[in-house]
């Protein structure tokens, strides 16, 4: 039986096959595809999975051989009731293998770009990349325990803002880009801003969260940070006690082998090198030699439990180190020891006791006191208060003058045993006149 539907059927096929070319028009041209489901009676409804149409675009490849270049389609998405359907429009285009699915709009508007599968407004499955401007905002993950995210609570945002505006000091830039990360939950927003000649600069919401910032702290940068290689570095502040961002060489230098203080090439034999005066204000401890080639102030004890050897002037007790003589140690105060030797650098007085040593009499001596006022050979006052007394020329000085008195005191009991022995004779003669 030729129905009102085999009718309808008939005039559409009649209708697509008219013109390859044709041309919708009119007030308000559509272009419609019908999608039904056709039983012995009547049309039925569509049903999930159906297409409801599809738009190709074919070209001739060979002769007799049409390929399909590109295609949209429409699928229903989900369960049909009077009134109510859910389709969504799938983009395709043909590569080596032929057709592919390349984008997919859905019902609810979601929006997927190499996958069928979109779980947001834009999904897409690969790289991507904007040549233009992009004016939104970035959302976070809020922890989830699954790799999809399901909340826009967690935001980030970029926007272009002056320095007057955010407190910073004035630059020949006054704009910048500020990056603001808002987590939601424990956390407190943070801020980055780079903007002008001086860097990056960084700040915190306040702690107890409200809507208050904390002052902007410098992120210090390769400009903020020099130093030589090697140089230990430190804070560069204006003011010796006020906080500083900046960093600058020290007078420290360690290679990783060798330290040096004061000095750039601290020598490869020791692994400390003080390059210049040294102040100890403290007891120092040394456990073997120590050699100290320059200057050495210790205003504390000082125990050495091996050899030193000092190479220059020692003074100890004496601020400053005095300068009168060539002497190798000043002592400014008392010195105990068990024993001190003094070896002279000429010969021992012994010389006294020779035959060509020429022995003053006392009456020289005397002579000469009377005027001088010190016995001669001995420094006098004056000269002890100018330049000190020297214990070894001191002592040879005693030993030739202690040996000179026994010089005079060994002619002295001669001339007194010569004296007895006549006082004897001339009593013996007495004694004999009287008997007489």
């Amino acid at each position: 039986m030729f129905t009102r539907n085999h009718l309808f059927l008939l005039l559409t096929l009649n209708l697509f096959s008219f013109s390859l070319f044709g041309q919708v028009s009119g007030v308000n041209p559509q272009l419609i595809m019908y999608r039904h489901n056709s039983t012995p009676t009547s049309p039925a409804p569509v049903v999930t999975g159906n297409v409801l149409g599809t738009l190709k675009w074919n070209g001739l490849t060979a002769p007799n051989a049409i390929r399909t270049g590109a295609t949209i389609r429409s699928i229903v998405e989900g369960p049909v009731s009077p009134g109510f359907l859910q389709g969504n429009m799938i983009f395709s285009t043909s590569g080596a293998i032929g057709l592919s699915d390349r984008m997919v709009i859905t019902s609810t508007g979601l929006v997927g770009i190499g996958t069928m599968d979109p779980l947001y407004h834009l999904h897409v499955n690969g790289n991507t990349h904007t040549s233009g401007r992009f004016y939104g905002r970035i959302h976070f993950d809020n922890n989830q325990p699954t790799d999809l995210p399901n909340t826009y609570n967690d935001e980030a945002y970029f926007e272009r803002k002056t320095r007057a505006i955010l407190g910073l000091s004035a630059n020949t830039y006054a704009e910048g880009g500020i990056l603001t990360l808002a987590p939601t939950g424990l956390a407190l927003d943070r801020q980055i801003f780079s903007g002008g000649t001086d860097g990056l600069w960084t700040r915190s919401q306040d702690a107890g969260g409200a809507n208050t910032w904390a002052a902007w702290e410098k992120l210090l940068t390769s400009g903020d940070i020099n130093g030589n290689v090697g140089r230990v570095a430190r804070f560069t502040g204006a003011n010796p006690g006020d906080p500083s961002s900046t960093l600058g060489n020290s007078q420290l230098f360690d290679d990783g082998t060798r330290v040096g203080i004061g000095t750039l090439t601290p020598d490869a034999a020791y692994l400390v090198t003080l390059g210049g005066d040294t102040r100890i204000n403290g007891n120092t401890r040394t456990t073997g030699n120590a050699n100290v080639d320059g200057n050495a102030t210790v205003t504390g004890n000082a125990t050495i439990n091996g050899t030193s050897r000092l190479v220059g002037k020692v003074a100890i007790g004496a601020d400053p180190v005095p300068t009168v003589g060539s002497h190798a140690l000043y002592v400014g105060g008392s010195a105990i020891a068990e024993e001190v030797v003094v070896k002279l650098k000429v010969n021992w007085p012994d010389y006294v006791f020779s035959a060509n040593h020429c022995l003053p009499s006392l009456q020289e001596v005397a002579s000469y006191i009377a005027v001088e006022k010190h016995l001669p050979g001995v420094p006098s006052a004056n000269e002890i208060a100018q330049f000190g007394l020297a214990v070894g020329d001191m002592q040879k000085i005693q030993m030739e003058k202690i040996e000179e008195l026994y010089l005079h005191l060994i002619e002295l009991e001669k001339s007194m045993n010569e004296l007895k022995s006549e006082n004897q004779s001339l009593k013996n003669r007495l004694e004999q006149i009287e008997r007489r």
